[in-house]
């Protein structure tokens, strides 16, 4: 009589589990050659799995033992309405997460240190504190002004 695809997988997860018990060094070799054989489909398989999943897939880049699950980036998109935090314009999939104190500076990933922004943002900002990027925002609204003068003062 034929196994059952239930009774085929339960025993193949038990030999794998002997395997692995026998032998975890060859387990490893033996997944490391396959993986380096199919690299291209798993990487196209990962990238599909976390383009379904995108808050989960931004979960899992967090660390530290009070990082933000992916309910809480759920639930802080949510309260942001989609927009970014700095400039109030709606995000798409593209949006990251903003550290209010930069890690660079002692800043966990814990939700109440997070935000998302745009990705042009969150660029720019890099390991700024929010006074610092404005402080920068408007050096540089008040260089641009001074040069259109410039230019304005010369053309007239």
């Amino acid at each position: 009589m034929a196994r059952s695809r239930e009774e085929y997988l339960c025993a193949k997860r038990e030999g794998m589990a002997r395997l692995r018990a026998r032998d975890p060094e060859a387990h490893r070799k033996k997944q490391r050659d396959w993986h380096s054989k199919n690299r291209t489909r798993q990487i196209a398989k990962m990238r599909a799995y976390y383009g379904k999943r995108f808050f989960w897939g931004r979960a899992m880049k967090l660390r530290g033992e009070e990082r933000a699950d992916t309910k809480a980036l759920a639930n802080l998109w949510k309260t942001q309405k989609g927009l970014c935090a700095l400039t109030g314009r709606k995000m798409d999939r593209t949006a990251q997460l903003d550290h209010i104190l930069p890690k660079a500076r002692g800043g966990k990933d814990n939700i109440e240190n997070l935000r998302w922004v745009c990705e042009e943002v969150n660029i720019a900002k890099r390991h700024m504190t929010d006074e610092e990027f404005i402080n920068l925002c408007n050096s540089v609204i008040k260089w641009i002004g001074e040069r259109i003068q410039q230019v304005a003062s010369k053309i007239s």
